[in-house]
């Protein structure tokens, strides 16, 4: 009886830690996929992620990835959600170009479509329904348009304007191609969508029934038209949706700001740093600061000469905006950058002291020349920035993981300074031995020996010969 209770015990033990291990193994939504995956890639949707199992940013990523899986499975959507292991998988990594770890890329029929925006659930689930989706959406009643109409504030979309049953005329069948030409390059970043009835559309947004072909919905109640005229005289609708397909006041990231500022060369982003969580409560800093950036960018849709030469929007966070100006600034906080010069303007007003006013009156005195413009890319510059960034990433990488950044700057280090040493300390005094050897000094001493001996004998002989001579005289 007294081996029952602890053998009784083990087993229940064994039993329960199996149980507990069965019970804990999540089932997963992501497919893993091998060197077949090329085989298959070209049909149906797949939306994949290329990872290597010791890369830092796919660990982060793998519970983000797990819960997108599932949240297009509970959707019931067509896109099948899978990963590679590169390492093992080199075969598919090659064939690809998969250069850096992670990279996710949305199959369509064939067509790569990489993704390069923030590693938020989110924002990965919005992508894949936008890719997976039609290029072009259709709106074919007035309660579908005013839904729209509700979400414009947080993306804008497009319009184009189609009777169906009305014969086209050959400059709008023109737009239509060019229109559906944009929508197939931006649709992944850019809602379109295809009205087949003028009707459907309130007649205060089309104004001009005939003229208006395309309309832009950059906020519920902000719009912007585009009209045959303008097509007439050939402006491009393609540069007009790049330039357009902004909110006037956007969310900016490491992932938009470039395209951003590309589509907006000739405009000077207006950046406010932020704490995120604080943007919609008004009695915190950030959110206050954020209410008054929002009125000033609402106030600019007025002042077309303004709103032609700035584009405001909000980051989460300094880290953007103290790397523009290679300091430490205070969040919330203000700067005007200038992507194509890589010049920054900053304002000598206090966040307290700022208005919507004196805010304004700011960007009218940066458009005039009035306000020095600081950084640049002169070569001094440069080297200053250069020097800010590699200080800040190797601090970065100290805060985050300090024995990996000890292990990897550390080891290098104490072998160079042990190396170091070790050339300076050394003796480089010559020692005699070194230069005659031992073999040789014995050499000379059996010689000088030899000559000692000889030496008496030989004189003896000498002074024979001398007498034997004298006694010949």
């Amino acid at each position: 009886m007294m081996y029952f209770k602890p053998f009784c015990f083990f087993s229940f033990s064994l039993l329960n830690s199996f149980l507990l291990c069965y019970s804990t193994k999540i089932p997963t939504s992501v497919i893993e996929l091998n060197d077949r995956f090329l085989d298959v890639m070209d049909k149906g949707l797949w939306f994949v992620e290329f990872y290597a199992p010791w890369c830092a940013h796919c660990k982060q990523l793998m519970p983000v990835w797990e819960l997108v899986g599932h949240a297009l499975a509970d959707k019931q959507s067509p896109v099948r959600v899978g990963k590679v292991d590169c390492t093992r998988f080199n075969n598919v990594a090659s064939t690809l170009s998969i250069r850096g770890y992670p990279t996710i890329i949305f199959f369509r029929n064939g067509i790569q479509i990489p993704y390069e925006g923030e590693r938020r659930k989110e924002d990965i689930i919005k992508f894949a329904e936008k890719c997976s989706g039609p290029v072009v959406d259709k709106i074919e009643t007035k309660a579908q348009f005013e839904e729209l109409l509700k979400s414009a504030d947080k993306e804008p979309f497009f319009v184009f304007l189609d009777d169906s049953g009305k014969q086209k005329t050959s400059l709008q069948m023109k737009m239509w191609l060019e229109y559906e030409n944009v929508a197939d390059m931006l649709f992944t970043e850019t809602r379109f969508f295809r009205a087949n009835e003028r009707e459907i559309i309130p007649e205060e947004i089309i104004g001009d029934k005939e003229e208006v072909v395309l309309i832009g919905f950059k906020e519920s109640d902000y719009w912007v038209n585009f009209g045959l005229k303008e097509f007439e005289k050939g402006k491009s609708i393609s540069e007009w949706i790049r330039r357009e397909r902004w909110p006037p006041m956007l969310q900016l990231s490491a992932s938009n700001l470039h395209s951003v500022a590309d589509s907006n060369s000739e405009k000077k982003l207006v950046l406010i740093s932020i704490e995120p969580f604080d943007r919609l409560n008004l009695s915190t800093p950030s959110g206050s600061f954020y209410d008054l950036a929002k009125k000033a960018a609402n106030n600019l849709r007025t002042n077309p000469e303004l709103n032609s030469h700035f584009q405001f929007g909000w980051l989460e966070g300094g880290q953007i905006a103290n790397g523009i100006v290679m300091g430490s600034l205070t969040i919330p906080s203000l700067v005007v950058f200038n992507f194509s010069s890589y010049e920054f303007f900053l304002s000598d007003d206090s966040n307290e002291q700022m208005t919507v006013h004196s805010l304004l009156l700011f960007l009218q005195r940066i458009k005039d020349g009035q306000v020095k413009a600081q950084g640049g890319r002169a070569w001094i510059t440069r080297i200053k920035r250069m020097f800010y960034d590699v200080t800040t990433n190797l601090l970065d990488m100290f805060k985050h993981q300090p024995i990996l950044t000890v292990c990897l700057f550390g080891v290098p280090l104490a072998f160079f300074s042990i190396i170091t040493y070790s050339i300076c300390s050394a003796d480089f005094s010559v020692d005699r031995d070194e230069v005659y050897p031992e073999d040789e000094e014995l050499d000379e001493e059996e010689e000088e020996d030899e000559m000692n001996e000889e030496g008496p004998s030989s004189s003896t002989n000498t002074s024979a010969i001398e007498d034997d001579h004298i006694k010949a005289e």
